[in-house]
């Protein structure tokens, strides 16, 4: 985190439970998974792009330039599309494997975000019902209908909502 001194409190406390659901999902990996984690990282690295078309280029150079019998992969280079499919398919199964840690990740962040709006909906709500109750009690503020007042006041039903979306979704 950076310099908590400039944050208000409910927002440094805000940060400091993102970054305690972040070490969570972090603390639970297995062995493996913080191993391939790494391994993915290493790989999608800029560097690592650049060796290995360093290294293809390489590869298509010497057995281009170097006499018939020292050319260990002589063109259509088999050898070489064996290897980059082979590493095509083990990168494949790396991100597959490490893709599904971060879904379950953003899972239950999405799940984490719905909840709270769902809350704040019904905490919003009841700020508008309170101040329309002090609107209508208090001596100093004309009482009049406040039809759109009224309807933000009842709480939304979520499945409602969700069946309104999916109806006008194409």
């Amino acid at each position: 985190m950076s310099n908590p001194d400039n944050l208000p409190p409910h927002v440094e406390e805000t940060v400091r439970a993102v970054e305690a659901l972040h070490r969570e999902h972090r603390d639970a990996a297995t062995p493996l998974q913080r191993s391939l984690e790494t391994l993915r990282s290493q790989l999608s690295a800029p560097g690592f792009v650049v060796f290995g078309l360093a290294m293809v280029l390489l590869w298509l150079a010497l057995n281009q330039i170097l006499p018939a019998r020292l050319k260990w992969d002589p063109w259509p280079f088999p050898v070489l599309s064996l290897v980059l499919s082979g590493l095509a398919f083990l990168t494949t199964l790396l991100i597959l494997a490490t893709q599904q840690r971060a879904d379950a990740l953003a899972g239950h962040r999405e799940q984490l975000i719905l909840q709270l709006a769902f809350v704040s909906e019904r905490k919003t709500a009841k700020v508008i019902a309170l101040l329309e109750e002090q609107r209508k009690d208090s001596p100093q503020l004309q009482d009049r209908e406040d039809v759109e007042a009224e309807q933000m006041k009842e709480t939304v039903d979520p499945r409602a909502v969700s069946e309104a979306v999916r109806d006008a979704s194409p």
